[in-house]
């Protein structure tokens, strides 16, 4: 009889620990796993973003306040999805999380009849300003923010850094309290409209500006002389910039042993540093 209970306590126990381990394990695994389709914003059915939590080197959840690289997806204002990030430049998620980045992917609303160029800023502009809202819910520091894109994501970033804030620090919302622009910003494939939108509203003291291009001189789209222009304007301003090429135009190709995602993320580490 003795030994039949205590083989039935024995039972219950176990399963007690199976039990908890069930409940505990999403619990652990929460920390690490991304947020998906998290609303920055009511006005459009496309402001939603993906937040993905810092880690360590070992794969744990960051103690304290990580760095934030905020992607803005490419597609000419008319297409695109911040699936993109994840889809087609999984090495750049993987190297800033390895760095102990959180990273972030936006959608934004696309050009129709009712939104524009700037109405698309203004969208934005918002998701910016609500991941800075969430600083300590999301251990995040909201001084070391770095936005990123491709393409029409590069003008994004650059129209963000560089022309005025939408900070509103009287706002009742604490939203429109936060500032909307990065302290970085990084440019992949810098597109035409660079000339209009970016180049008459950076000034000096504004955010330092990493860009790479691989583009061709044949390239319409993203034409070589749109990353130039911006570089020089840096320069001429004293704003730290490092432009580098893929070997198709006449921007510097990667520096010997290193490639451009690695220069990307110490032009970041650095200017976040400061």
């Amino acid at each position: 009889m003795l030994l039949r209970n205590f083989a039935i306590v024995t039972s219950n126990i176990r399963a007690f620990l199976i039990l908890g381990a069930v409940f505990l394990m999403p619990c652990f695994a929460h920390g690490n796993e991304p947020q998906r389709d998290v609303k920055y914003d009511t006005k459009h059915e496309r402001n939603v973003l993906d937040f993905w939590p810092a880690l360590k080197s070992d794969g744990l959840a960051r103690d304290g306040p990580a760095p934030v690289f905020v992607w803005f997806h490419g597609g000419g204002f008319r297409g695109g999805d911040k699936s993109q990030l994840e889809k087609n430049r999984f090495s750049t998620l993987q190297t800033y999380q390895k760095a102990g980045y959180a990273v972030v992917s936006c959608n934004y609303p696309f050009l129709d009849e009712h939104i524009d160029h700037l109405e698309i800023a203004n969208h934005c502009a918002r998701a910016v300003q609500f991941i800075r809202s969430k600083a300590r819910q999301w251990n995040i520091d909201l001084e070391r923010l770095c936005c990123g894109g491709v393409s029409a994501g590069a003008l994004i970033s650059e129209v963000l850094a560089y022309h005025d804030d939408f900070q509103v620090l009287t706002a009742k919302d604490a939203v429109d309290r936060c500032s909307s622009r990065p302290t970085v910003v990084v440019s992949i494939m810098q597109p035409r409209g660079t000339k209009e939108s970016v180049l008459p509203f950076m000034d000096k003291g504004e955010a330092p500006i990493f860009i790479y291009s691989n583009a061709a001189n044949s390239d319409r789209i993203h034409p070589p002389l749109a990353a130039i222009s911006i570089r020089d304007k840096a320069r001429e301003l004293g704003i730290p910039c490092v432009a580098i090429g893929g070997g198709r135009n006449s921007l510097p190709p990667d520096e010997k042993g290193k490639t451009w995602l690695s220069l990307q993320l110490e032009f970041c580490e650095k200017h976040l540093s400061n």
